[in-house]
């Protein structure tokens, strides 16, 4: 790797990490916000309130890939990065400063919709930015590694996320943080980005969009997305559906808290705690699980990688009821490395489905209406587990999503040799 190719790479995935960490706060803290935002005799009725405005924020995300993924393809990715980091950094703090429903009334939850909406706009550009960024400076044979480095940051920000909420659980108590202590992790949160965006200022325009801005004349910020839309439609759907088994996994993933301490009984601090050791196991076998990508075949490892999940989803879960700690932490461990390696494949096989001047734009769309979709799930879920009794609907859930991305990326990949495209196979 060129030392241009890792500076981009390491401040992508600063970034990267720092914003995931912004976005994912909310839903491993939806239990106490439900709570102060979202009153009700009922707590299962305040929890599905909460994980309602948790998928606003997906929701979102379409609108804000889409934006900044124009404004990327059309004036540069510095310039998108720096802007998406900053409105995470500033909705994350804003957060943080909110007075609850109890001191305001039906203003805090408004308020907390709308700051969830700029999280919203922010992350649907900032992951498909930093995966455009590094695959536009790594050669094609080593996309999968690149991407395994920036994704690795994603599992630091989860991680650190985790073991913030592992400290307040453990040292302030339930008492303590509904009181005051929920804010420190948004606090926190929105200090880490502004100085990130100062960081990121250090960054130099990637040399595929440098070569592409020399050649072409001014084009409309419409372009990208107009000409995704004529011309790369069924890519586009395909895409979507690929993602859809990893936009699952990471969303039942922020679900856990949630899912196990409610129906296979372990302490939510124990859970946060594993999900840490869960995801510092991830940030090394994500690069690992790169290098095998780009040795395999991005396409056939996405496959196979669905089907065994598929096959294993029942009796990995299974384990949960053994109980204990070290159990917790072993479980975790294999869910992350079965998304590791969907990860590494899926970008790399997704950044090479479009040309540089839709790239930024397409990555984003396919990503981002898929989490958006998804973003409900928790919701679902809990309503459902409520109604049936069945806290396996939510392993089969999952299984659903590995064969239907799987059979997508059968059928993308097809598409691909047909127009002359083609995946690393």
């Amino acid at each position: 790797m060129s030392k241009a190719a890792r500076r981009a790479t390491f401040l992508s995935s600063l970034g990267a990490g720092l914003e995931y960490y912004d976005f994912i706060i909310y839903a491993m803290m939806a239990g106490y916000l439900g709570a102060l935002f979202f009153p009700s005799t009922t707590p299962t009725v305040a929890l599905i309130k909460s994980f309602c405005v948790f998928a606003v924020g997906y929701i979102a995300r379409p609108f804000g890939g889409i934006l900044f993924g124009m404004i990327g393809d059309t004036f540069g990715r510095k310039k998108t990065f720096l802007s998406v980091m900053l409105l995470m950094a500033t909705a994350t703090f804003c957060i943080g400063l909110l007075p609850t429903y109890k001191e305001i009334g039906i203003v805090a939850p408004c308020l907390l919709v709308f700051l969830r909406i700029l999280q919203g706009l922010s992350f649907g550009a900032e992951l498909p930015g930093a995966i455009t960024v590094v695959c536009e400076y790594a050669e094609k044979q080593k996309q999968s590694t690149y991407s395994g480095f920036v994704i690795s940051s994603v599992s630091l920000g989860s991680s650190l996320a985790s073991f913030i909420l592992f400290l307040l659980t453990k040292q302030a108590g339930s008492e303590a943080i509904n009181a005051w202590a929920w804010r420190i992790p948004f606090l926190f949160g929105g200090i880490l980005a502004f100085a990130n965006f100062f960081i990121r200022k250090h960054l130099h325009e990637t040399p595929e969009f440098s070569n592409l801005q020399s050649k072409r004349e001014r084009v409309s910020v419409r372009e990208p997305f107009l000409c995704l839309i004529r011309d790369y439609r069924k890519e586009l759907f395909l895409g979507m559906g690929v993602t859809g088994f990893m936009a699952s996994m990471v969303i039942f993933a922020l679900y856990m808290p949630t899912y196990i301490t409610a129906y296979f009984s372990y302490p939510t601090a124990d859970v946060y705690f594993a999900m840490m050791w869960g995801l510092l196991w991830s940030v090394v076998v994500l690069p690992c699980s790169g290098l095998v990508v780009d040795r395999l075949g991005r396409a056939k490892v996405f496959v196979s990688t669905c089907l065994i999940f598929a096959l294993l989803a029942i009796p990995l879960f299974s384990l949960l009821k053994i109980g204990g700690l070290a159990v917790l932490i072993i479980f975790m461990m294999l869910y992350q490395t079965v998304l590791s390696f969907i990860m590494t494949s899926y970008f790399a096989l997704l950044a090479e489905t479009f040309p540089t001047p839709v790239r930024y734009t397409g990555i984003a769309l396919c990503y981002n209406v898929a989490y958006s979709l998804m973003g409900c799930a928790p919701m679902v879920i809990t309503g459902m587990i409520e109604w049936t009794h069945l806290p396996s609907l939510g392993v089969w859930f999952l299984i659903g999503f590995a064969l239907l991305s799987a059979r997508n990326v059968t059928l993308l990949t097809k598409r691909r040799s047909q127009i002359g495209g083609g995946f690393t196979q």
